[in-house]
Order: C-alpha cells, then structure tokens, then sequence
C-alpha cells in the first residue's frame, strides 16, 4: 500500500531542468562537442534516481516506471551519438522505455475513467500521423508503426489511470515531440531541427514522470 514520504523531488526536478538547459546550449553554442550524450542522459538519470527512491510506490510499478526512465536515458545516449546511423537502435531504446511507462499506467488505469473522452483526439492524431509516415516509412514501415501504436497506447493509458493531468499532458507532450521527428526523419528533410523537438521531448518526459511521482505522493 502507498503511504505519505517526506522525500522531495525539488533537486531531482531542478537537476533535470539545470542539465537540459546546459544541454541545449551545447547544441547551440558547440555543436561538435563529441561528448554532449554525457549531459543529454543526465535528465533521464535524475528522473530515474527520484523513482528509486520512491519507497512509496508499489514495488511492480516502480520497476516498471524505473525501466521507463532508464531506457529513454538510453535512448537519449544512442541518438545524440548519431541520430541517423543509430536511428533504429535508438527507437527501439525509447519503444522498450514506452513500453516501461505503459505498463506502470495499465496498473494505475481507471474502470470508467471520467476522462475517457480525452482519447477521441490522441487516436485522431495518431491516426493522422500513420496516414502522413505510411508512403514514406520504406523498410522502417513496421518498427515505426509499431513504435507509434506503444506511444499511442501509453498516451491513453495515462488519461485512463489516476495520475495527475500533468502526467496526462506530459504523455501527450511526448507523443507530439516523437511525432516532430518523425517528422523531420520522414516527411520534411530534416525539419523540424532537433534545437526545436529536443526541448519537447524534455518536457514531456519531465511533466510525465514527476506528475507520476507527485501522484504517488500525494496518494
């Protein structure tokens, strides 16, 4: 059973906001700084270090959402060390840290959620997405769309569990900033520029997992 703890996330949140930020100044003021996947994976480690020290958290929950956390850091080390040679490998680290976080919310969902309805738009979006990728994906045709049904999935499944609407927003921040580069990958040459989908995809994995552990707090 989850009970009130006194751990405060403030330094696990301020860590990941302080390394992010110094992150995309290295994008930005040295591009080819060769070890800038040594501070892109620090968010990810934070948020994961604040999980495990979530006693309060079911144990089966908190591996899953520990999993989560850990394989998006993973992800984050395998594309910033070359986003398009190591694209495949990269999606399948995120897929694996979707599919940690799904899990976790399919133990938190909601039988009769009042939320429900927040779903129409999430599938119309992804629906929207597999029309615009489906000519264009080639012989990445069933990673992506399988990619794209796990997120869809765990977007859903956090507006169907009990977790905060900042969790809820975070999933939908982060399925919109795999879909921008999808985007750029697929559709636009390149564009959005990742200076504008890596401050989303930070975002959204911020909101998601801090919502998450501030619900498992506030239980």
């Amino acid at each position: 059973m989850e009970k009130n703890e006194s751990i405060s996330y403030l330094p696990f949140m301020a860590i990941y906001i302080v390394a992010a930020c110094v992150f995309m100044a290295v994008k930005i003021f040295a591009p080819g700084f060769t070890g800038s996947f040594a501070i892109k994976v620090i968010p990810a480690l934070s948020l994961a270090l604040a999980i495990f020290l979530t006693r309060s958290m079911n144990p089966s929950q908190r591996i899953a959402m520990l999993a989560g956390a850990l394989f998006c850091g993973a992800g984050d080390v395998i594309l910033d060390i070359d986003r398009v040679r190591l694209f495949v490998p990269g999606l399948a680290a995120f897929l694996l840290g979707h599919v940690g976080f799904l899990v976790l919310l399919w133990m938190r969902r909601v039988p009769a959620s009042p939320r429900r309805g927040w779903t129409i738009p999430v599938l119309l979006f992804a629906l929207v997405m597999a029309v615009v990728l489906f000519p264009r994906l080639g012989p990445l045709m069933i990673p992506v769309l399988v990619y794209l049904a796990v997120i869809t999935m765990m977007t859903v499944l956090a507006i169907l569990s009990d977790v905060r609407p900042m969790a809820v927003a975070g999933a939908c921040v982060f399925m919109l900033s795999d879909a921008l580069l999808a985007l750029a990958k697929f559709v636009f040459d390149g564009q959005p520029s990742p200076i504008f989908t890596i401050p989303v995809y930070f975002v959204g994995l911020f909101l998601l997992g801090f919502g998450i552990l501030m619900t498992v707090r506030q239980r």
